[in-house]
């Protein structure tokens, strides 16, 4: 049997997330990634379509709580996971696989790692049962 490789799709903040590194240098390191100038710009529709195109996972990378450049994009955004979240398991896909980090990393080194947690994290659950 094959190996599981989980795929998985990271949307991270450009103010929160390697902005001192900047996105030629991460670029190489990462498949999947899609720096974005606020995690608030993370919609709905584009989380649900990487799951759709064959994602296992999301991860979204956002600013600490209270230090959000555009004021409250993450606190928004942490609303809209966790209500997708009820979705996704209303539809038996488990809730571990969306998942928001806040923090910050300006250099982004620990993207790759976090994103590597989350990989392990999907071995685990194994692929999405499609049916």
């Amino acid at each position: 049997m094959e190996a599981f490789d989980p795929k998985v799709v990271c949307f991270s903040c450009d103010f929160g997330w390697g902005y001192v590194s900047g996105h030629e240098a991460l670029a190489p390191r990462m498949e999947n990634w899609i720096p974005v100038t606020c995690s608030s710009k993370v919609d709905s529709v584009f989380i649900l379509e990487a799951f759709e195109k064959g994602a296992d996972g999301v991860l979204i990378l956002g600013c600490p709580e209270g230090r959000c450049h555009f004021e409250d994009g993450n606190f928004r955004t942490e609303k809209k996971v966790y209500l997708l979240q009820e979705v996704l398991q209303a539809y038996g896909i488990e809730k571990e696989r969306l998942r928001m980090v806040l923090s910050n990393d300006s250099g982004g080194e620990r993207i790759p790692e976090l994103v590597g947690e989350m990989k392990q994290a999907l071995i685990k659950l194994g692929p999405i049962k499609k049916g």
